[in-house]
């Protein structure tokens, strides 16, 4: 992935930051970039879904789990174990396409060659014993990245068609608050 890049034109963004910085308050402006950015990926998600391996074989002692097609989402929040890498920047928005499954990173990546400390021996059929050398690898198999790769020119313009979107929907619920007298100190100050 590294060195990879697109380009891209988006005509009116200029128009729509503007727009967006008028809005009063950070939590405002945060609401309008971050609901963007979640229908802006759909295509992403959708496409990861499509890619992702299915089996509708149902394995025994997993039949109340889900696939792992099933569990691919944009969210705006992370695991907990992956929080503990990156260090919260409450300036900026965040959003992100994955999945929940905790084996979905083994798919995506695959494995390498997994080898036990010292072989063991394993009866895989009643009087058929096998000694085991090594465990195998799993292929890489990228959903997510050829999805990213596949979707990613569709995404700005959603974007920019999103914002403008989420700009009107905000001034309105604005104008209705400051019509019934419902603005929050904040508001008021950030509209002076």
């Amino acid at each position: 992935m590294a060195g990879q890049a697109f380009s891209f034109q988006l005509i009116g963004m200029e128009q729509l930051m503007k727009n967006l910085e008028q809005l009063p308050t950070i939590a405002m402006k945060k609401t309008v970039v971050r609901n963007a950015c979640k229908k802006a990926l759909i295509p992403v998600r959708d496409l990861a879904r499509q890619n992702a391996p299915y089996d509708p074989r149902v394995t025994k002692g997993f039949s109340k789990s889900r696939h792992l097609r099933d569990t691919i989402e944009v969210s705006t929040s992370l695991k907990a174990s992956q929080k503990r890498k990156f260090a919260p920047d409450r300036t900026k928005v965040t959003v992100y396409v994955g999945s929940t499954a905790p084996h979905a990173h083994l798919i995506e990546f695959g494995t390498k060659e997994r080898t036990p400390k010292e072989p063991f021996t394993a009866e895989i059929r009643p009087g058929q014993v096998i000694t085991v050398k090594s465990m195998g690898r799993a292929p890489a198999i990228p959903f997510l990245r050829n999805a990213w790769d596949a979707a990613k020119d569709r995404i700005l313009p959603i974007f920019a068609k999103e914002m403008k979107v989420e700009l009107e929907k905000s001034a309105a619920r604005l104008a209705k608050r400051a019509a019934t007298g419902k603005l929050t100190k904040a508001q008021i100050r950030g509209l002076r």
